[in-house]
Parts: C-alpha cells; structure tokens; sequence
C-alpha cells in the first residue's frame, strides 16, 4: 500500500556562515555536470550553484557525486540541452558547511506561494478564438512563523541574516532534503493576540524552485 509523503515531523534549518563562492570554472554539457574546480570539495559536499552564464542553475542547490583533484561532478544536474547551456560558460560553487546550520525550532506554518503559470493571449483580426501562451511562471516565495523567544539562538541567527542571501534546509524524516535559496526578510516583531502563542514571520524571496534531494546513499 502506498504511504501518502507527508512533511509532518521535518526540521527547519538556516544556514548561518557567509556564503562565499570558491573561483569560477567551466563546466560541461553533460547529463550530470562536470566543473573544473581547485578541489576542496569531497563526495557528498553540498554546494549552491552561482552563475552569470547560465541563470537557469543560479541558486539551485547539489551534491557532490564524484571528486577529483581539478573537478567535481554535480548530482543530477543536467547540462546536456545545448541550447540552454551553451558550451564555454562558467559557474561558481559555493559550499555548505555541514556545521553551519541552526535549527529554528518551534515551526507553527510553512508554506510556499507563488510559481503560477503566467500566460498571455493573442487576439488575431480573422480568427475568432484567442489564443493562450505560456510566458514563464510568477515569482516564488517561502514563508514560515516559529515560536518567539527574546533570548534564543534561533531568533538571534534570524537577525544576523535578515536581508541578505540565505539558505535554508528542511529535513524530512525518510532523510531526504528541501533547500531553499533567497533573500530572507525577518520581521522581529512578535505576534500579540490574547491566547495565541507569540511568534515572528520570515520571508524568502526565492532565487527559484526549490531544490530536493533524496537521501545521501
């Protein structure tokens, strides 16, 4: 019997060191990317791509299948459409340490808006019917209230990061993860409602889609 996924039970997490982005390299038109990179990286590394070449991978989040000394392989990330992924673009890696994150604890909503095909029509003079076509998707944005607490670490990291580039991570029991890359804008001002519990609200201004990942083999 098929058991209906659900995301009861994950962890929210917010990645808290700079992001800082090792020297671009080129990177292949493969089914799974190959980028030439001074290695420092090691299997099973997670890195969030940056790119001025190919914005179709800006913000996406990977993880590291094979290393070598001068390369990476990036899992699943599928450069090989040519049109796309012109040959002769770079991109930049930028790594997650994996004792970097801190969990925000106490997660009463989380939810994600936006991503709404977005369509127009063309009216023609000798045909009676309009015509509907696609025109990309609206922005997305991931949004979540936590429980407040003057003195936590989680509201505390909250602060350090509001309005600038953040990741985070939402990890799911079966092991599998949901990375979540934009501008963060937390609003530090708790709720005050008579018999509701204070909470704040963030906002994520998503750079695109999340990235999901299944668990780490």
């Amino acid at each position: 019997m098929r058991k209906v996924p659900l995301p009861d039970g994950a962890k929210l997490y917010l990645y808290t060191a700079a992001l800082t982005a090792l020297a671009a390299g080129a990177i292949s038109n493969a089914a799974e990317a190959v980028v030439t990179v001074a290695n420092t990286l090691a299997v099973k590394d997670v890195v969030v791509i940056a790119s001025e070449d190919y914005p179709e991978l800006e913000g996406r989040v990977a993880r590291i299948k094979t290393a070598a000394a001068d390369s990476v392989t990036l899992e699943g990330v599928d450069t090989s459409n040519l049109e796309k992924f012109t040959p002769g673009g770079k991109v930049s890696l930028i790594p997650l340490d994996a004792d970097e994150w801190q969990r925000l604890p106490y997660v009463s909503t989380f939810g994600l808006t936006g991503g709404d095909i977005k369509t127009g029509t063309s009216s023609y003079l000798d045909v009676d019917d309009d015509q509907e076509f696609r025109a990309g998707r609206n922005a997305r944005r991931l949004e979540y209230t936590i429980s407040w607490k003057q003195d936590g670490v989680a509201r505390a990291a909250l602060q350090a990061s509001d309005g600038l580039e953040s990741v985070h991570r939402l990890q799911f029991k079966d092991g599998s993860v949901s990375y979540y890359v934009g501008e963060l804008a937390y609003d530090d001002v708790p709720s005050t409602e008579k018999g509701n519990e204070q909470t704040t609200k963030s906002t994520v201004l998503l750079r695109g889609a999340p990235t999901n990942l299944a668990k780490a083999s």
